[in-house]
């Protein structure tokens, strides 16, 4: 797959994991969606907590986490191309991994202290988000 291709398929399967999680939670959301110099930018922005996800044309996918506290990630590379991959599962799970952390953010309304939550197309993302979910359903969706 070329690396232009490869930055339209996942940033078509990120837009439409990110509205199908608005859609789930009925929030209407704060995003903005831009393209600069070969990179396209998706910022979640929700009661001063932001995440930024940016899918380079050169292959790279990476993300950037802040709180209200001012707490940040840093930028952390999700991904970097490589010409053997499975760019199509990659894309997948890409997809599938953001939609669920912004599903997530959507629900607990705050990303304070979950800025640390470590993604990449490599790991589980069930064990990264364990801890930021567990307390979605012990501290936000109280009955």
């Amino acid at each position: 797959m070329e690396k232009v291709d490869f930055q339209k398929k996942a940033v078509v399967a990120l837009l439409g994991k990110i509205a199908e999680a608005c859609g789930k939670a009925g929030v209407n959301p704060n995003i903005t969606v831009s393209t600069r110099r070969s990179v396209t930018c998706f910022q979640l922005r929700r009661r001063g907590n932001c995440i930024q996800v940016s899918v380079k044309q050169s292959g790279e996918m990476n993300y950037f986490l802040s709180d209200m506290r001012g707490k940040c990630s840093g930028r952390k590379i999700y991904y970097q191309l490589c010409l053997e991959d499975s760019h199509e599962r990659i894309i997948e799970k890409f997809a599938a991994d953001f939609g669920r952390l912004y599903q997530d953010f959507l629900t607990a309304d705050s990303l304070c202290g979950f800025t640390g939550i470590c993604l990449s197309h490599d790991t589980d993302a069930e064990m990264e988000l364990k801890g930021y979910e567990d307390y979605i359903r012990t501290e936000c969706l109280l009955p």
